[in-house]
């Protein structure tokens, strides 16, 4: 396919490669938070078409890190949901601020955006979750200061190779369209919706945001942050979703769990039968199978042996 013909919907050309759409994307962290990620990331490459890695984790990020394939850089809003963060209003923007010992850090969207430009693919605006149980007034200023962030950003971008995607907060409807028609018409190469994984049991919910969303900007490539679960993912490829991302995949072999099989927990495993499971975990999100070497050496650990008369694993030789 040439690059030059390619639709929006289709995929995006970055500067470390072609992101074809649909498409699942792994969060990866950096720094000793998740260890299980450490021993993970040198094998994305192998089933992921890109990477996701917060803001925040960039900072853990050590210096030469090779990356294969596009990356995706959040702002890192979620510190906005600990319990010391304070999102204050400056020069009409938002910026969070966090008292830790003697020491404030801030997250502004000036720093955020410097730091994206250096190093992401992809690039998303300075947003602020609005948890389900926020009063109106509250959600109503993050919001606002959510859609202020975002055209901040568009106006103060320098790297015209980094795509840079504006963020929708929204709790209902009518929020989503006040959000989303803030960014139908302008510049930005994309849009994300956020704040979607507290309310992920409200299937009716997630489904009206993502539409009235791709209502108001039908156009521009749309990815929801968080919501990993393959069954639900594939209902958000259905409404017009292009991409997604999750950690839930390695999360769930860090307990000793597969999506395949989530009922069933295997305890007492070591970290290379955990990178297994993730592996399955990996392969199912994104569709695809495991190689030959990693379906072999994960019916040949111990503790998951059982599951060869359970699981239905392709055994192909390449990915």
């Amino acid at each position: 396919m040439s690059m030059a013909s390619t639709r929006w919907d289709e995929g995006l050309q970055t500067r470390r490669g072609f992101l074809s759409f649909p498409a699942y994307i792994p969060v990866t962290t950096f720094g000793q938070r998740y260890p299980l990620d450490e021993i993970i990331r040198p094998y994305l490459s192998r089933f992921a078409k890109a990477w996701m890695v917060s803001h925040y984790y960039m900072q853990f990020m050590p210096e030469g890190t090779h990356i294969p394939l596009p990356l995706l850089v959040d702002s890192g809003g979620f510190a906005s949901l600990f319990e010391d963060a304070r999102i204050l209003k400056r020069n009409g923007l938002g910026v969070i601020e966090r008292q830790l010992d003697e020491d404030v850090q801030r997250v502004a969207p000036n720093e955020v955006l410097a730091r994206q430009e250096e190093i992401a693919d992809i690039a998303f605006t300075l947003d602020f979750p609005v948890p389900p149980k926020m009063t109106k007034k509250e959600a109503h200023r993050r919001l606002e200061l959510t859609i202020a962030n975002a055209h901040w950003a568009l106006a103060h971008r320098r790297s015209k190779e980094m795509k840079l995607y504006a963020c929708v907060q929204a709790w209902d409807r009518e929020s989503a369209q006040t959000c989303a028609n803030a960014y139908a018409g302008y510049a930005f190469d994309g849009i994300a919706i956020g704040g979607l994984v507290p309310r992920s049991r409200d299937v009716d919910l997630i489904e009206q945001i993502v539409t009235t969303v791709r209502e108001c900007v039908p156009d521009k490539p749309i990815h929801v942050f968080g919501l990993g679960r393959p069954r639900l993912v594939t209902s958000l490829f259905e409404w017009g979703v292009q991409s997604v991302d999750s950690s839930a995949y390695v999360k769930m072999a860090a307990d000793g769990r597969l999506w395949s099989d989530p009922a069933r927990r295997f305890d007492s495993i070591s970290p290379t039968e955990r990178l297994h499971l993730a592996l399955c975990n990996l392969a199912t999100a994104c569709q695809t199978t495991l190689p030959l070497s990693f379906a072999e050496g994960l019916f040949q650990t111990p503790s998951l042996d059982r599951l060869r008369q359970q699981e239905d694993v392709s055994l192909d030789e390449d990915v």
